[in-house]
């Protein structure tokens, strides 16, 4: 088939794993016991490879394992692309004993390794992991061969020491039977060659010789070797392999003679040969040529052998086959001869279809090429594409740039130059020889230290001059370009190729390196025509059946190619540069284009870049395309990756992390070489796409712009390019800074629904502090993705099926590319980098994209608006999501991101799947929930004034009557809130549609505004319509709150004031000073409740007569509004008492409290006396020496103030008599104002006594003073001079009984002279008799009783003393006067009465 010819014909191209891990070698010394024989040998680097064999089992699909030597040193590397495996690295060091050969050979449960040293041989099992184990977990499974081994692997029983008399081998060969039971270990030595057969079984170990039976051959082999001038030594061997044919094991050895001979191992003799120089189309000579022969074994029949003549070399392949003629004989056959390229072979391999060389020429490069051995007429070697040394073209030093920054960022680019590249090369460029373990040196810190030593080493240069800023930077220039040429030369060492193996399992080459390995993988088209460009007229017609069958198409899609690959040799490197940069800064492709045909064509003042006949045989390869229309689209459509017509995959089930274990390309390994593949296509497709508008540019000019082709190829350059800056541009391989807050944010906002983390997690960095946005892009989502595509498109089972690099490599990279294409209708990409939220990667993203893609316009917007939003430039964001918003319905991404947790997405959903037109208001409502989406963005960034212009933009959209528009104006009022803009936010909730809302708007603004002090806009905002809900808000705030802070009920009065409405400003005042009664413990509550009862009172006072007078608030669960104004006092609420409250009991609850006010000043617990009567609160006063507020309180209350003056007479007394110096104390305590000073306490107590009874004794009353006398007497003390006069002026009679009561008889006896004095008209103004006995005069009431008891009172005490004796006479005397005035006037008033009664009778009958 063509197809099969394209395959075998098509090139193969380097792959390097890059940016990985150093390796942790497993370091295990085996010691045979013999001496030392490093210094008698010199051995060359080898290396080898084995490729698992797959069979159905998962585990062991791209697998395989490589091996370098050197002297005694074997280094071994299990490599897996699908798993990366733990300690997968072992160096065998043989104790001064140089290995040469090893071999591995897989069995069901095992792989056996052997290895032949020069004085050993060892045969060394390795545990295999079946499929089959159910028990095997993940960590097993990613378990290398290697992981177990230890130093037990130094067991005696594992090696035979070989004894060759002294002499030296030089080549060996080993081989292990198919039972697995015996070894086979050929050592060749200069005149002999020894066979050692290592009984598993047994452990013992047999050594033959394998030479000529017959003594006689053997010595006329040397004498014709005498005679002839040659030595022994053409008879010695130079390659050997073993090889079983029907059961029977032979060993096949190449001499130096280039004589090939086949040895049976049963019989140790010769059963074929054959001299490869016989025939030989280069008339080899028998010997040896320069280079050494060498022999590869192709599987048990076919052998491939390299012969170097004296003059030129070939390949010879033969063949063991039976020989016709006699049975049981077999012979060599040669089957292919092929002349080799004119270069040093380096190594090759050899498979049933392909011979693969490396090569090295004069100049140190090396080559790889292969031929392919299937069919006679594609004899040719084919070349494979190698990757050059890093391009300093690459390196531009623009000017002004610093040094440092322009060479660090080349050098420690992911995956340049690796950790110990660039280790080594610090070492050289610091002359030291200290070294560190790389492993444990991040990038990061390995840039510090690489930055320093340059650093230093300026300043070493710069100590003794002063330079200016040019001459700095021109040292710098210089050493940081010495320090980039020791990275240079340390990474050609370590790349330099010294050997290749093989993995025909893979359809992949293992190229071995000094210190790592590369995997030749097969090309696709554009590679091999652009990069190899050899044979490409034979490829013209294995690619046929890609184009149609049609032979002229591909013909000229080849000869199309043929020319771009000609222009692509002439541009220079620095031009392809420059015009990267300028598609980097997003420049026109057709103006960079038409500036670079300029510059070829034109040149500038240095004339042309090219020469004339160069351009002019462009032109003529162009003329001599017959079909170039049809080429072009031809090379179009193979440049084209996504189908527009094509369905969108599902990835819900692809959206978990990449598992060390079980997915294709999952390894590290796996990861780097599909990463740097779809880098290195991308590269070939954007150097064609360029080539070629150069060709199309030079054909069709400023012209072509109208064709089809020509903006085709241009839409295609833009797109290859973001490939390759996707696959180029470097990111952090850990979370930036702030990364789990934007997660968060993305999560709340229902934007990121956690499909999977865009950092993975399984991959050990070990250092690696940055990757590339593709690897990283791989590693967490999208292999995975490819992945689930590549099993829904195809027919291929994972699992079970072994698959090839071109069948699975190539396809994951092309469905890589369809998502990393800008216009893929896929948005795997997208949603992975929105995850990311690596700001500076996004928006870069989207710059490159801005100017000429416009498929997933939207989404890359809104992407960009939200890494804008987390940057802190919200006014950016805010019109990005203004013109993102029409495509909520026409992108997928933002479709199922904005309305994927919304109801209308599963009705959108089924109109899109039937192709029905979407309903206005759907779109509508589609545009809310977006806009609601984008709000909580902001509203998470505390971005408030956006938040309201993005309502605004909602509302915009909006019909009047629309049920969402309150959700918006609550939103624009909630922000104008927050931003203190008081005065919008309350136009805001002024016309917002929804009462209830409104109300809620209202509270809102009542509270922000009492908590931020704003009392003044609370008082002047109207209120239209709002104002009763006003008030229910505030009280209900003012309530709720507590009292001892509450400055509400204040704002509650100041309000209702300025309005007019006295009643609920007293009512108000009246409920703060319940609450600081019931609720209060504070200091200060009872001066608060005192004021606001005077303030109650005072708003009374300012009231009409009838309406003097408020409900009282109830306090507690069932609760009377403080407002509820009754104008008539049996309107009250039905089913409730509400208690009124008039002035009068106002004042009495302020007296009160101030009684309590001023008693706790002098008094501790008085809260405890709240529900005290004002009697028992009297008391309290009083025993306070409060006795001025102690009468303040009896103010409106009915109790007794007899005990308060009692208690003040008391005081008086003990002032006078103790002299109490405490006196003053309880004195300033009350009301002295307006009392004349006395310099003397009990004078100033007994002035403030006299004060208070005239203050408060009634009008006709004594009672206050005959109690304070009546306590004088009790205490036996003299009453005061001004107390007596004032009690004869109001009760002298009740004086002298109290005088009489208490056996002051003296002082009574005194006082009733008086009295009768008095009445007979001597000093009656100092009594209170009106008038004094006289006839005209009505009677006085005499105190008889009193008198008569005094009288015997002091007649009783006559006899004790004189005193008593003559008060007694005296009394007696004046009582005697006293009646017998009275007599005589009384006879006087008697006939006094006669006469006029007879007047009376004598003008009633005189006569008229």
């Amino acid at each position: 088939m063509p197809t099969n010819k394209l395959r075998a014909n098509m090139s193969y191209r380097e792959v390097n794993p890059k940016n990985l891990n150093p390796p942790e070698w497993i370091e295990i010394k085996i010691s045979t016991g013999t001496q030392s024989t490093l210094q008698d040998l010199k051995t060359f680097e080898t290396s080898g490879g084995y490729c698992y064999k797959s069979s159905g089992n998962s585990q062991n699909r791209n697998r395989f394992i490589y091996w370098r030597t050197y002297q005694d040193v074997l280094e071994l590397a299990e490599i897996s692309l699908d798993i990366s495996l733990q300690r997968n690295h072992l160096r065998l060091r043989f104790t001064d004993s140089a290995v040469l050969n090893v071999s591995l050979t897989e069995q069901e449960h095992s792989m056996t390794l052997l290895v032949v040293t020069v004085s050993s041989v060892h045969r060394y099992d390795f545990p295999l992991k079946s499929s089959g184990k159910e028990t095997s977990s993940d960590e097993d499974q990613s378990h290398s061969i290697f992981y177990n081994v230890t130093e037990k692997i130094n067991d005696p029983s594992s090696f035979y020491v070989t004894d060759a008399l002294g002499a030296m081998p030089s080549v060996a060969v080993s081989y292990l039977t198919d039972d697995a039971q015996k070894a086979y270990f050929a050592v060749a030595y200069q005149a002999k060659l020894l066979l050692h057969e290592m009984n598993f079984v047994t452990g013992q170990t047999v050594t033959n010789e394998v030479k000529e039976p017959h003594l006689m051959h053997r010595l006329l082999s040397n004498l014709k070797g005498a005679l002839t001038g040659r030595s022994e030594t053409l008879e010695s061997a130079m390659s050997m392999v073993f090889s079983e044919v029907e059961g029977s094991l032979f060993l096949m050895v190449l001499y130096r003679n280039n004589e090939l001979r086949l040895w049976s191992l049963q019989t140790l003799q010769t059963v074929a040969s054959i001299n490869c120089s016989t025939g030989s189309g280069l008339g080899g000579s028998g010997a040896q040529g320069p280079q050494s022969n060498q022999l590869r074994k192709i599987n048990d029949q076919d052998f491939c052998i390299f012969l170097s003549h004296e003059i030129g070399s070939e390949f010879i392949c033969v063949s063991i086959m039976p020989d016709p003629e006699v049975t049981s004989v077999l012979r060599l056959v040669v089957q292919h001869s092929l002349p080799a390229p004119e270069m040093d072979l380096a190594d090759f391999d050899a498979t049933s279809s392909h011979i693969w060389a490396l090569w090295s020429n004069a100049d140190g490069d090396y080559h790889v090429s292969a031929v392919f051995l299937g069919s006679n007429d594609a004899v040719k070697w084919v070349s494979s594409a190698l990757e050059p040394p890093p391009d300093r073209y690459c390196l531009t030093m623009e000017r002004g740039i610093d040094p440092r920054e322009a060479y660090c960022s080349f050098i420690f680019h992911p995956g340049r130059f690796e950790r110990n590249v660039i280790a080594k090369a610090l070492y050289m460029f610091r002359r030291v020889n200290m070294q560190f373990d790389v492993r444990q040196l991040s990038m990061s810190v390995l840039k510090e230290q690489v930055c320093q030593a340059v650093e230093d080493e300026i300043q070493n240069e710069l100590k003794e001059y002063v330079i200016n800023d040019e001459e700095y930077l021109e040292i710098a220039t210089r050493l940081w370009d010495r320090f980039y040429s020791c990275c240079e030369q340390y990474h050609i060492q370590f790349s330099e190729p010294i050997g290749l193996a093989v993995l025909e399992g893979m359809d992949a080459v293992c190229m071995v390196r000094r210190q790592s390995f590369a995997l030749l993988r097969p090309c696709e088209v554009l590679e091999h025509l652009l990069l190899i460009g050899e044979h490409n007229e034979e490829v013209a017609t294995y690619v046929a059946p890609l184009f149609r069958n049609n032979p002229s198409t591909a013909k000229g899609f080849v000869d199309l190619m043929n020319v771009i690959t000609l222009l692509d040799k002439l541009i220079s490197e620095d031009i392809k540069v420059e015009l990267d940069n300028q598609l980097y800064q997003r420049e026109s492709p057709l103006e960079v284009i038409s500036k670079l045909v300029t510059r070829i064509t034109v040149g500038d003042d240095n004339g042309p870049m090219l020469p004339s006949n160069c351009m002019k045989q462009v032109h003529q390869k162009l003329q001599l395309i017959p079909n170039l229309k049809p080429a072009v689209d031809v090379l179009l459509d193979v440049l084209c990756m996504i189908d527009p017509d094509a369905p969108r995959h599902d990835y819900s089930n692809c959206t978990r992390f990449l598992q060390p274990t079980g997915a294709l390309f999952g390894s590290e390994y796996g990861l780097s070489i599909l990463a740097e593949t779809v880098r290195q296509i991308a590269m070939i497709r954007f150097s064609v796409s360029r080539n070629l508008l150069v060709l199309q540019y030079m054909v069709y000019g400023q012209d072509g712009l109208t064709t089809e082709s020509m903006l085709t190829n241009m839409n295609y350059l833009n797109s290859y390019y973001t490939l390759v800056w996707i696959a180029e541009t470097a990111i952090s391989s850990n979370t930036p800074a702030g990364f789990e807050a934007s997660i968060q944010r993305l999560s709340r906002a229902q934007l990121f629904n956690g499909y999977t983390r865009p950092y993975s997690t399984h991959l050990r960095n070990h250092g690696h502090d940055q990757t590339t946005l593709l690897s990283l892009f791989l590693q967490s989502k999208g292999l995975f993705c490819a992945l689930s595509v590549l099993l829904k498109s195809s027919s291929v089972q994972l699992e079970t099926e072994s698959l090839n690099l071109r069948d699975s490599l190539l396809q994951l990279v092309g469905l890589i590319n369809k998502f990393l294409w800008p216009e893929a209708q896929d948005y795997v990409f997208i949603e992975w980098l929105f995850g990311t939220c690596h700001h500076i990667i996004v928006q870069d993203y989207v710059r490159i994209l801005s100017n000429w893609c416009k498929g997933n316009s939207h989404s890359r917007r809104f992407m960009l608006a939200v890494s804008l939003l987390d940057c802190g430039e919200a006014h950016k964001a805010v019109h990005l999501f203004q013109q993102t918003a029409e495509g909520v319905l026409k992108d997928d991404f933002l479709f199922e991101h904005v309305l994927k947790n919304t109801p209308l997405y599963g009705k959108l959903k089924e109109s899109n799947t039937a192709r029905k037109k979407v309903l206005a208001e759907d779109s509508q409502l589609a545009k809310v929930h977006y806009y609601l989406k984008v709000i909580q963005l902001f509203e998470q960034h505390s971005a408030l004034g956006y938040i309201i212009q993005l309502a605004h933009m909602a509302m915009s959209v909006l019909r009047r009557d629309d049920p969402q528009l309150p959700m918006f104006q609550s939103i624009v009022f909630n922000n104008h809130l927050q931003l203190g803009h008081y005065e919008e936010a309350y136009h805001a909730l002024i016309y917002n549609a929804d009462t209830s809302r409104r109300k809620d708007c209202l509270r809102q603004l009542v509270i922000t505004l009492f908590q931020n002090k704003g009392l003044g806009l609370l008082m002047e905002f109207p209120y239209t319509g709002l104002q009763e809900e006003f008030e229910n808000i505030v009280e209900s705030r003012a309530r709720s709150m507590s009292i001892d802070e509450n400055e509400v009920y204040n704002f509650l009065y100041a309000f209702h004031t300025s309005k007019g409405n006295m009643r609920k400003a007293a009512t108000v005042m009246y409920e703060q000073a319940m609450r600081l009664q019931v609720d209060s413990d504070a200091s200060h509550a009872l001066e608060r409740r005192c004021s606001s009862l005077l303030i109650c009172i005072n708003c009374l006072n300012l009231v009409d007569n009838r309406y003097m007078w408020i409900a009282k608030p109830t306090i507690g669960d069932e609760r009377v509004a403080p407002d509820q104004d009754l104008e008539d006092k049996d309107d009250a609420p039905t089913g409730q008492e509400v208690e009124v409250l008039e002035l009068a009991d106002i004042r009495r609850e302020l007296v009160h409290a101030e009684a309590l006010q001023e008693l706790s000043h002098h008094r501790k617990g008085v809260a405890t006396l709240e529900n005290v009567t004002p009697e028992e609160l009297s008391y309290l006063l009083v025993n306070s020496g409060l006795y001025t507020s102690a009468l303040k309180l009896h103010r409106g209350h009915t109790f007794s103030v007899l005990p308060i003056f009692d208690s003040l007479a008391t005081a008086c007394v003990t002032a006078t008599e103790e002299k109490d110096a405490d006196a003053w104390a309880w004195l300033q305590n009350n009301d002295l104002a307006d009392l004349p000073h006395r310099n003397n306490a009990a004078d100033m107590a007994w002035t403030l006594l006299q004060k208070l009874i005239v203050d408060h004794e009634a009008k006709n009353s004594t009672s206050i003073r005959k109690s304070v006398v009546n306590k004088l007497l009790v205490l036996n003390t003299f009453v005061p001079q001004w107390l007596m006069d004032s009690y004869k002026l109001a009760n002298s009679r009740e004086l002298l009984q109290l005088f009489v009561k208490h056996n002051r008889l003296l002082e009574a006896a005194d006082l009733a002279i008086e009295i009768i004095c008095a009445m007979l008209g001597a000093g009656s103004e100092y009594f209170e008799f009106k008038h004094s006995v006289n006839v005209t005069n009505p009677q006085l009431s005499f105190p008889v009783n009193t008198i008569d008891l005094l009288l015997h009172a002091l007649k009783v005490n006559a006899s004790e003393d004189i005193e008593y004796e003559l008060a007694h006479t005296k009394l007696e005397e004046e009582v005697q006067r006293y009646i017998e005035t009275v007599k005589r006037t009384s006879e006087d008033k008697m006939r006094l009465a006669i006469l006029q009664n007879r007047e009376n009778l004598q003008q009633q009958y005189q006569p008229q």
